[in-house]
């Protein structure tokens, strides 16, 4: 199951403007965001679409990100649930990314089309995440042979990929999040 949160939406639920500041501020907007994946069931892909804030600072971050981001990384009954972001400018990414490095956590961001992984990641894992979005999805073996380096080493990759929920798992193949199809495409 895919979910688009809006994030400017939940931002003027909560009667803040376009601008994601003051740590308050980031708590409403987290808040809003856990009612609304309350009813989830199954895995779930949680896109938040930041497009329309102007801005974002350390402490809302750290509230709305690396905290939903926390959350969903321990056991949860109804369902693993995995984040991707979209919509973010250069300054956005970089206090996105220092937050995350902080907290040594990380996502799947939308750029141009493509998707990358902002925050704290071993080299291995985010160069077999680079190779596994060009390819929409792979096989170990596959992995292993596009990058010249021994199983091993690829499985070591891809256990780090998939603990931290940047990649699925569907039987014997890995996939992003969302397939390079539906990165522009969800309603």
């Amino acid at each position: 199951m895919i979910t688009q949160i809006d994030v400017l939406h939940m931002l003027n639920r909560v009667g803040a403007h376009r601008d994601l500041v003051t740590r308050s501020t980031g708590r409403a907007v987290r808040s809003s965001i856990e009612m609304e994946l309350a009813q989830r069931t199954g895995l779930t892909v949680v896109v938040l679409d930041f497009s329309n804030v102007r801005l974002i600072d350390c402490s809302c971050a750290d509230e709305i990100v690396a905290k939903l981001l926390q959350g969903s990384l321990s056991a949860d009954a109804r369902g693993p649930v995995f984040f991707l972001i979209r919509g973010l400018n250069d300054h956005q990414i970089e206090e996105i990314t220092e937050v995350l490095k902080r907290h040594q956590l990380a996502l799947v961001a939308e750029s141009d089309g493509g998707l990358q992984v902002l925050g704290e990641v071993a080299d291995q894992a985010r160069l077999a995440f680079q190779r596994i979005a060009l390819r929409g999805r792979a096989a170990a073996a596959e992995l292993a042979e596009d990058l010249a380096w021994p199983l091993e080493r690829v499985n070591e990759a891809l256990l780090e990929l998939t603990g931290r929920r940047l990649i699925v798992r569907d039987d014997e193949l890995y996939r992003p999040p969302l397939l390079p199809e539906q990165c522009q495409n969800v309603a």
